[in-house]
């Protein structure tokens, strides 16, 4: 074998080996986007999504909101996988927070699940949780509301004139219920191409 061909083979396993290494080193991480489906798609089958609390959470919110003389807010569902993700997450983690295990914070994820948007419009979250004995029922989504209400930064989202939709999200565990709730406002209208790109996310 002549010398250029075993450089090129030994430079074959090289590679090859790099690429093992990076793979099974966790370099080659799951996308933000890829990560928030498989904690909804959990959620679905080992755990259990509240979507009667989800709607429970929703009318609170405009329930308190038609107390202050504004507008309800639309329910979301494009961002009820960003809202369910970031609950089961929250839940699986059994933390409280804004910033995903992934070290995504709010933003870094909004921004993950809407590839090729240039520009977000106006948005918050609230996340929160609540445990009690008993079963985790109406009562149980209107205490965890209460958090919200008794919180100035979490109240001033439900009262902000800047959002006009919601997306909920709610599991629960044993009698532990975790919500978290993305507002959203108008989208913004840019005269920018609004090109798909990969998530980096």
């Amino acid at each position: 074998m002549k010398f250029s061909q075993m450089h090129l083979g030994l430079n074959s396993v090289v590679f090859i080996a790099i690429i093992c290494l990076f793979a099974s080193s966790g370099l080659a991480r799951e996308t933000y986007s890829s990560f928030a489906t498989r904690m909804v798609a959990q959620a679905q089958t080992e755990h259990d999504i509240r979507a009667d609390l989800e709607v429970e959470l929703l009318r609170l919110a405009n329930a308190y909101r038609t107390s202050q003389n504004l507008p309800s807010l639309r329910a979301n569902t494009t961002n009820q996988v960003a809202a369910r993700a970031h609950a089961m997450d929250m839940m699986m983690g059994n933390f409280m927070g804004h910033v995903a295990s992934t070290g995504h914070d709010f933003d870094s994820r909004m921004r993950a699940l809407k590839p090729g948007v240039m520009v977000l419009p106006a948005m918050a979250e609230n996340a929160a949780r609540v445990s009690r004995p008993g079963t985790v029922d109406k009562g149980m989504a209107a205490s965890l509301f209460q958090q919200w209400v008794k919180s100035p930064p979490h109240r001033h989202a439900l009262l902000s004139r800047d959002y006009i939709s919601a997306a909920t999200g709610v599991v629960s565990k044993g009698g532990v219920l975790y919500a978290d709730m993305i507002f959203m406002g108008p989208e913004v209208i840019t005269n920018m191409l609004q090109g798909v790109v990969p998530s980096l996310y």
